[in-house]
């Protein structure tokens, strides 16, 4: 039992924390049932995974893949089972991605519960998660909501004090989609430093395991797939528009996926100003607020995690509209009510008229309007932030 998890008292779960993930998964099935017909897909990339499920024979063996293992054979297995049947691949996928985001919201109230938000606070918040997932497009055009509720699993069973649940849940979320990597830092300032040790073991041990086989078993299609996010130009970011790359986020044809070396083709202008010095300046601030931190308790936590992925979307050379889901469970936990609200619906309508109702439209001059302004509620979040990680006066010790 660690620190965080005794300042939590145990309470009954509520009737609405249970039945919202139920209602959740019974309305997107009468969503699915609704919008098969014609445009389930919208513009999302539901095609580009059956095209890649599609492809003959095994992912990282006979083709690479941009994303981690858990992405590629889930895919493959549901094309599997699926025999080939786009609306069956469409359905299971979505029934897939319906359970994960069913999850994140029993996970969030749960969360809540040991961040001693109270029953009334717990519920209200809940419901607002309920709404943005049930409403929010990129949750069933997009695979997100998998390493989304990975990453929550993650928190919650380090909250609950059991540490090597965390790490594989950390672990597979990596395995997923590498973005839940950014909890590490977070964990290291929040805990003693063998909880870090024995979570960082298992997550990076997982990960390394995975990855490792297969770079044995087939080293050129696998090392072609870690090389293919890094090698990617910039797009929808301030890089992206000083670079003068005015694209999407789209990634290469299928049929060029069964050649290695077109991972690392260049696709778009090289970086004006590199990667590495751009990673000093914003890996050096979140080293700075890292250090300062020290107000330890449980929210301090998810506000240094929320802190970390601001700065890494602040950095990193591109951007996609879904990512927003992994902030929206972050300022859900952490911000007061009317800072909560301001920002879950200005980061949402902000990144809805970049995508779909801008670039869709090939409108990319768009972009030096929705990209500052994603920039400045970035930097206002981190700001937020600050004040729930850096105090004068120590709260409690570390976690374990």
């Amino acid at each position: 039992m660690n620190e965080f998890s005794k300042q939590s008292k145990p309470n009954t779960i509520t009737t609405l924390r249970l039945l919202l993930p139920v209602v959740y998964i019974a309305g997107r099935l009468l969503f699915f049932l609704a919008l098969m017909p014609n445009d389930l897909h919208g513009f999302g990339d539901f095609q580009v995974y059956f095209d890649s499920a599609a492809m003959p024979g095994l992912p990282y063996f006979n083709y690479w893949s941009e994303y981690p293992p858990i992405f590629a054979w889930l895919i493959k297995i549901v094309y599997w089972f699926s025999q080939g049947n786009q609306f069956l691949f469409d359905f299971l996928f979505f029934l897939a991605l319906t359970i994960a985001s069913a999850a994140s919201i029993w996970l969030v109230a749960e969360i809540s519960k040991l961040l001693n938000f109270g029953e009334q606070e717990t519920d209200l918040r809940t419901g607002i998660y309920f709404g943005l997932l049930a409403f929010t497009s990129y949750t069933w055009w997009y695979f997100d909501p998998i390493p989304v509720v990975l990453m929550l699993a993650a928190i919650y069973y380090l909250l609950k004090g059991k540490e090597t649940s965390s790490g594989i849940w950390l672990g597979l979320g990596i395995l997923a989609k590498w973005f839940p990597i950014i909890l590490l830092p977070a964990v290291f300032r929040f805990t003693k430093l063998k909880t870090f040790m024995k979570i960082s073991a298992v997550a990076i041990g997982i990960t390394v395991v995975v990855w490792g086989l297969h770079l044995i078993l087939s080293p050129t299609m696998t090392w072609a797939s870690l090389q293919s996010q890094p090698s990617r130009s910039s797009w929808q970011t301030i890089w992206a528009l000083i670079d003068g790359n005015l694209t999407t986020g789209a990634f290469v044809p299928m049929e060029e996926r069964v050649w290695p070396e077109a991972a690392t083709f260049p696709r778009g202008n090289s970086a004006v100003i590199p990667n590495w010095a751009t990673l000093l300046v914003f890996g050096g601030i979140g080293l700075f607020i890292l250090l300062r931190s020290k107000r330890q308790n449980p929210k301090a936590f998810v506000g240094m995690a929320g802190i970390t992925w601001a700065l890494f979307l602040l950095w990193s050379p591109g951007w996609s509209p879904q990512w927003i889901l992994y902030l929206f469970p972050l300022i859900l936990l952490t911000f007061k009510f009317n800072s909560m609200l301001l920002y879950l619906f200005s980061l949402s309508l902000i990144t809805i008229i970049e995508w779909p109702f801008l670039l869709t439209h090939h409108l990319f001059l768009g972009l030096w309007l929705v990209v500052p302004i994603r920039m400045l509620l970035l930097i206002g979040m981190i700001l937020q932030w600050i004040p729930i990680v850096i105090n004068s006066r120590r709260q409690i010790t570390h976690i374990n």
